[in-house]
């Protein structure tokens, strides 16, 4: 089931026995374990009232039945969370993880008000090893009786669920700006939330957000500079990236950190050389698939500086990048002429 599709349901009925939350998107399992916090305690759930939690990878999911199972001095509906649900799994590994039949006998009759969550959140839907992972969990907790799937937002939906963030907040900002603040957090709901809010407090109410409070305000962002700068590069625009050095320059940039960032670029690009990616999906799949999240500017600027670079000249550039870095652990160095020195040798 999408958490979609959960939280329309606890609007009209009331919460199921038990769910199993799959997934590590944590905007939508968030807002899923508060609905059904809302719909179990209400709005007025003093912290006596709160749910009880168990950590899966440390106690057995016995023990989370038995709490489940054992009536409370003053009764009323009760939830309980277990936490790290995948644990449950790894505990058994020995015995090929047979799906604890306390689970399925519990189930079968539920204690009447009290509702179970668990929650397997350190695996990717969308990397293929990691969605086999999730796989067997869902096949290991089957008797759950609602599995919800918390699989990452596509464009489409992070940007939509961007814009009713933002209307929520009272939020003005330009519609380029909330796109480029979706792409460059990689469609992860739950950071752009954070960054909306904050954005909100910065504004107010009657100015609007634009891509210079972005950059402002948002980590990421910062580095769209160090971006413009690299682009210029990609494109051996000597003039374009003196000119984008000496804002950067103005602006109190630490080039030690900005050379690592663009080496960083650069053994990217030669990955993508080597490997023989020919378009931004690829890319990102990719580097996914070695742990590095990228989102799509981010590839398409690594797409046009492998095309632009032949493969000797990648592998030079990143000597002379290695150069720069060491130049500029010396002594008393000037960044700014070594960082000069550097643009033009790369854009020969």
């Amino acid at each position: 089931m999408k958490p979609r599709q959960v939280l329309q349901d606890l609007r009209k009925t009331p919460p199921a026995a038990g769910y199993l939350f799959l997934g590590n998107e944590q905007f939508y399992r968030d807002r899923c374990r508060q609905a059904v916090y809302k719909a179990i305690l209400g709005d007025q759930g003093s912290e006596g009232d709160g749910p009880a939690e168990f950590d899966l990878s440390e106690c057995p999911i016995e023990e989370l039945i038995d709490g489940a199972r054992t009536l409370t001095l003053f009764g009323g509906d009760r939830l309980i969370i277990g936490r790290n649900a995948e644990g449950g799994l790894l505990r058994r590994a020995g015995v090929k993880a047979v799906p604890p039949p306390e689970l399925k006998r519990y189930f079968a009759s539920p204690t009447p008000g009290v509702t179970i969550i668990l929650e397997a959140g350190r695996y990717d839907w969308s990397n293929r090893d990691e969605k086999k992972k999730i796989e067997r969990v869902a096949k290991f907790y089957a008797d759950v009786p609602v599995q919800v799937d918390l699989e990452r937002l596509s464009a489409a939906e992070a940007l939509s669920d961007a814009q009713s963030v933002a209307k929520r907040l009272g939020l003005a900002i330009a519609p380029d700006a909330l796109t480029e603040l979706v792409e460059m957090l990689g469609n992860n709901l739950s950071r752009i939330s954070n960054d909306l809010e904050k954005l909100s407090l910065y504004a107010g109410k009657d100015k609007q957000v634009g891509h210079e409070d972005i950059e402002l305000l948002v980590p990421e962002a910062r580095q769209r500079g160090m971006f413009e700068f690299s682009e210029a590069l990609a494109r051996k625009d000597r003039g374009r990236a003196l000119e984008v050095l000496d804002t950067l320059a103005q602006s109190g940039e630490y080039w030690p950190m900005q050379i690592n960032l663009l080496a960083g670029l650069f053994r990217q690009a030669l990955v993508v050389k080597e490997e023989g990616l020919g378009n931004p999906n690829q890319i990102s799949s990719a580097f996914q698939k070695r742990g590095i999240r990228m989102w799509p500017a981010r590839a398409r600027q690594i797409l046009a500086m492998a095309r632009q670079f032949s493969l000797a000249e990648l592998e030079r550039a990143l000597v002379k990048l290695f150069q720069a870095d060491r130049d500029m652990r010396r002594e008393r160095p000037d960044d700014r002429i070594i960082v000069e020195q550097l643009v033009v040798q790369l854009t020969i």
